[in-house]
């Protein structure tokens, strides 16, 4: 390594000699005087030198580049608000090219670790469920003519994404627990401190890859979960979607009608039993209070007609036959009926609707699969005094991050103050703490939800305004430790 510094200061020598017709900069103020020698001696390029440029850069090879440095008669510059530098051509890079080999060496043991532990429970899971309806499975192949294996692919494929979404916090925790626990066992950790590089610069790359994954597992939630949420609601007694699902009511304000049934058939997108309830306006002054029938089937927009619900087999105490379609002031059609409509069948009508098919499903099913922008309509359209346990659910979905984020600063501090605990002690501790604060978190909502002691927001801000601070003062203090 000296013989490596003594050559690249031999050349830098050279450099210099080979301009003498700017040797004078060399007499200027000590900011231009850097900035012309690291011109000069080839700085501009992070390779020139024998180590990488980067963060981690201490110990031995600070103290190699200051004597360099020194022995050219440069000056070292230090950046605070009152003074000026300049600045390194080669320092502004991108995060990932200013990566240095350690962190990818720590990122590359992190994400190994996370699909080796997420691989762990993903798989449990789906072992325990093939066995336990193996039979429904074959069958379902059997009649389908799809094979087994067809089967079990489509089945657990947005299973297997979902689990990823909802274990993320646990799996960050994990994974990075799993990473020191592993540094600290091979003494790789000891050798950093030893070089000068501290805790903090250790712990980063783990904490800023564990950022990325709670980023990605939102991104899962909103974006790929509720394109499959009739699919994650199947069970494996219903994987060809003909089992009634739970409804829950839904006001129109188009049509100014709740709109009730006994149960969903998704399949058909049909409502069994449907009674609606019209509270007021023109199609409460034509028709009355009521609408029933057998079956609603929901359309789609098209030529003849405006989204809605196709109603059949309507309650014979409805005579439509002598009235013609219902439409309110501003022209939009209400209930078209089978007199002016050749479309229409007997003892059939059809409810104009603005509210989707898949806005009437029901169930914490239904919510948990949910986008937050489709939780948000779930609960604009639930009375005010039945929607408390729906807005808990939103808070917990907004916070989620914050959650699992507070999660992984109590796991840190755990394994930093103790480096010589054995893996299984991690994986324990890490349960613990995952357990613990979740049991929390769903006591104190629960006095948020159905009881209403305590306001939605104040029932999931309380654990984290509680949690939160104290477990970053404990893992600041970990890193001075």
């Amino acid at each position: 390594m000296i013989r490596c510094v003594e050559c690249r200061n031999a050349e830098a020598l050279r450099a210099q000699s080979f301009f003498p017709s700017i040797s004078s900069a060399f007499s200027a103020p000590p900011r231009f005087k850097s900035v012309w020698a690291l011109w000069l001696s080839g700085y501009r390029s992070a390779a020139w030198w024998p180590w990488r440029a980067g963060p981690l850069r201490a110990g031995p090879w600070q103290a190699n580049e200051n004597w360099l440095l020194q022995s050219l008669g440069l000056h070292r510059l230090i950046v605070t608000w009152d003074t000026w530098a300049p600045i390194r051509p080669d320092a502004i890079t991108l995060p990932l090219t200013a990566m240095t080999r350690i962190d990818r060496y720590i990122i590359t043991l992190y994400l190994r670790t996370l699909a080796i532990c997420f691989a762990s429970v993903a798989g449990l899971l789906v072992v325990i469920e093939v066995f336990t309806n193996l039979d429904e499975f074959t069958r379902y192949g059997e009649s389908s003519g799809a094979g087994l294996a067809v089967v079990l692919f489509n089945y657990f494929t947005p299973r297997v994404i979902d689990y990823f979404q909802g274990l993320s916090g646990m799996l960050a925790l994990l994974a990075v627990l799993f990473v020191i626990s592993w540094l600290q066992k091979t003494n790789e950790f000891t050798a950093l401190l030893a070089a000068g590089v501290t805790k903090r610069r250790v712990i980063k790359p783990l904490l800023l890859a564990s950022a990325v994954v709670l980023i990605a597992a939102v991104v899962i939630r909103e974006a790929i979960v509720p394109a499959y949420a009739d699919r994650l609601q199947r069970r494996p007694q219903d994987l060809t979607g003909g089992f009634p699902r739970p409804m829950r009511p839904v006001y129109d304000p188009l049509s100014k009608v709740l709109l009730h049934g006994r149960h969903l058939l998704v399949k058909g997108k049909q409502v069994i039993d449907p009674n609606f309830t019209v509270y007021a306006g023109t199609l409460y002054d034509a028709i009355g209070g009521k609408l029933r029938a057998a079956r609603a089937e929901y359309l789609d927009e098209a030529d003849g007609h405006p989204a809605g619900y196709l109603l059949s087999e309507i309650d014979p105490q409805h005579d439509f036959g002598s009235i013609a379609s219902i439409y309110n002031e501003a022209g939009q059609p209400l209930l078209l009926v089978a007199a002016d409509n050749a479309w229409l069948g007997d003892r059939q009508s059809f409810l104009c609707s603005s509210i989707a098919y898949e806005s009437l499903r029901g169930g914490n099913a239904a919510k948990q699969h949910a986008s937050t922008l489709e939780l948000v309509r779930f609960i604009g359209s639930e009375p005010i005094g039945q929607s408390s346990q729906s807005r808990v659910q939103l808070h917990q979905r907004v916070m989620k991050p914050v959650i699992d984020w507070t999660v992984l600063l109590l796991g840190i501090p755990v394994l930093l103050t103790r480096p010589d605990r054995h893996m299984f002690w991690v994986a324990g501790a890490c349960l613990a703490i995952v357990a613990g604060f979740t049991g929390v978190a769903l006591g104190v909502a629960a006095l948020g939800g159905s009881s209403g002691i305590l306001s939605p927001a104040i029932a999931v801000w309380i654990p984290i305004a509680v949690f939160l601070p104290w477990a970053w003062a404990r893992t600041q203090s970990s890193f001075e430790t």
